[in-house]
């Protein structure tokens, strides 16, 4: 997971090998939650975020209802997590669904019709994590406005950098192009791949590890970010094209609690031939490699990352596009209240 260098001879090789997890930064869920969990979710109806705003209102609602059946160590860890972070600021919860019979086949595309069974169960259940930490949200451009959205291979995304592909996924927060990016995102495995290896790296380790010299620089609004292509429709525009984008930092914020904008495809130097702002791209990239976590997510686990305070990526998985493929569900969350009510509640961003 690496950006290339602009100075010869020093491109990073990616992680050799992923730290695991802090132990302090784990919550195993007890499996009598399960119960009341789907108790819950029955009560629901045939509620669902389709196909508008306020269906996915109330399909939020019924996420925050979920709430009240996670149990007390959950509510516990995401309470300290919201206050204080964690070291590598995120948050694993252990068997949060331990049973999911009713899965059904992993859908082939990444805007499935609406979902149903365990994996309707499931997005509510996810809904009701994120809504401990703040506001369910998504944006108009981004897989039809869904507030759970599917991570999942498709075979022409194989290599598009995006929640399609199954090659290396490469450094980056969610939605770098957007000031209004969401705080945490929270990923719920409900089909796992023992090769795809989860990886996150913090903006503070990062920030330690290039040095002050180069922290300066990218403290810098020296750099351009441009759109994914998931929210384009596959359309990437070339880094050449930097005229009319904003200038924009990769770091901000206090030394010892920095914030991070990065996207090693998407983010480059606003001025092509700003070869200090190139080389300090790649030394954060670097420095992520180095001080990576990573995790492979099994069945029924939630897995919480601050999205302004961590990278993440993933590694290559083989993708056989059968039904039988790792699936994931993903909400992203706005943890500042006051900006979600100025909105108006709005759940899906233009």
């Amino acid at each position: 997971m690496a950006q290339a260098s602009a100075y010869p001879g020093t491109d990073s090789a990616g992680p050799a090998q992923a730290r695991t997890l802090d132990p302090d930064a784990t919550v195993t869920v007890d499996r009598s939650a399960h119960a009341g969990l789907r108790a819950l979710a029955h009560d629901a109806g045939r509620a669902d975020e389709m196909p508008d705003e306020g269906a996915r209102a109330a399909w939020a609602e019924h996420g925050a209802v979920m709430a009240a059946g996670l149990p007390p160590d959950v509510h516990r860890a995401v309470a300290r997590f919201r206050a204080h972070g964690a070291p590598d600021e995120a948050l694993l919860l252990r068997g949060l669904l331990p049973d999911l019979p009713d899965l059904g086949l992993t859908p082939g595309t990444l805007t499935p019709s609406a979902v149903s069974g365990d994996a309707r169960f499931a997005a509510l259940a996810l809904l009701g994590v994120a809504s401990l930490l703040g506001e369910p949200f998504s944006f108009r451009s981004l897989y039809g406005g869904r507030i759970v959205q599917h991570v999942l291979p498709v075979e022409e995304h194989r290599v598009a950098q995006t929640s399609g592909d199954s090659t290396d996924l490469l450094w980056h927060v969610e939605d770098a192009h957007r000031p209004d990016r969401c705080h945490y995102l929270a990923l719920l495995c409900l089909r796992g791949a023992p090769e795809a290896v989860t990886q996150f790296a913090s903006a503070r380790a990062i920030r330690r590890m290039v040095g002050d010299r180069w922290a300066r620089v990218l403290r810098e609004p020296r750099f351009a970010v441009q759109p994914d292509t998931a929210h384009t429709n596959g359309v990437h525009h070339p880094s050449e094209d930097t005229g009319g984008e904003e200038k924009v930092c990769v770091l901000s914020g206090p030394d010892e609690d920095p914030r991070i904008r990065y996207d090693a495809i998407y983010l480059h130097p606003a001025d092509p031939g700003d070869r200090d702002a190139a080389y300090a791209l790649h030394l954060a990239a670097e420095a992520a490699d180095a001080t990576a976590v990573g995790h492979v997510l099994e069945p029924g686990e939630v897995l919480v990352l601050d999205n302004r305070r961590a990278v993440h990526g993933r590694t290559t998985f083989t993708a056989r596009y059968d039904g039988t493929d790792r699936w994931l569900l993903r909400a992203m969350v706005c943890a500042d209240l006051a900006a979600h009510r100025s909105r108006r509640g709005v759940r899906t961003l233009p």
